[in-house]
């Protein structure tokens, strides 16, 4: 994804390391974030076009035109990819975890 939007788009900030961090094996983050940004901060009104009524329409209007039924879909996958961003962190630490995980299963 090249953009953020939601009912606006607006740039997004997210925290970076300060340039002065010491690296903790080789990540900039304190080692609980699992090296992955604690915050992301926009001003782009996601909640608003994610919104629907009771028969499931949009409550708000998005963009313009049939754009605007474009942006809203890229405010979906934006909301998806941001939860599986911070419910999983960075999964690549995890695959140590992988061969003990196999065993268990028997495979």
């Amino acid at each position: 994804m090249q953009d953020f939007p939601g009912r606006h788009t607006r740039p997004i900030w997210v925290e970076a390391a300060p340039p002065d961090a010491e690296q903790a094996e080789g990540m900039p983050f304190r080692n609980l974030n699992d090296g992955v940004t604690p915050v992301v901060i926009g001003g782009n009104d996601w909640a608003a076009a994610w919104a629907v009524d009771d028969r499931g329409l949009p409550m708000f209007p998005v963009g313009n035109g049939s754009g605007g039924e474009r942006q809203r879909e890229i405010a979906y996958r934006f909301g998806i990819n941001l939860v599986m961003h911070v419910l999983t962190g960075n999964y690549k630490s995890d695959q140590v975890h992988v061969p003990a995980l196999l065993e268990r299963l028997g495979q």
